[in-house]
């Protein structure tokens, strides 16, 4: 078991695929952090895209965050069970400022 933390600050208004799992990886979604850096209040919408029913699955929709607030998600080790090629994809609304760190515990299978 590996962790890995991903950090990005996202591109406002356009979908980022923030993480992939690689082949021959599964990767347990612990925990994620959004931040609002920007100066009102703006939406954010998360997913879980599962590569193997070609499905995306909502976490966050159109999730409001007022200016310079925070969120946390946490799994408490017991997060999303993510196989290869699933991803996490992130959408902040136009004119917006988020940054994310989402982090993972990578498993060889």
């Amino acid at each position: 078991m590996r962790l890995l933390s991903i950090g990005k600050n996202l591109t406002a208004g356009t979908e980022t695929v923030v993480y992939t799992v690689p082949d021959g990886y599964i990767a347990v979604w612990d925990l994620m952090y959004l931040h609002n850096s920007g100066g009102s209040t703006k939406t954010i919408t998360v997913d879980w895209y599962d590569a193997s029913e070609n499905s995306h699955i909502s976490v966050l929709s159109s999730y409001s965050m007022g200016s310079k607030a925070y969120f946390q998600l946490s799994g408490a080790g017991s997060g999303v069970v993510m196989e290869a090629g699933d991803e996490i994809h992130m959408t902040p609304e136009a004119g917006s400022a988020f940054g994310i760190i989402c982090t993972v515990r990578l498993e060889r299978v």
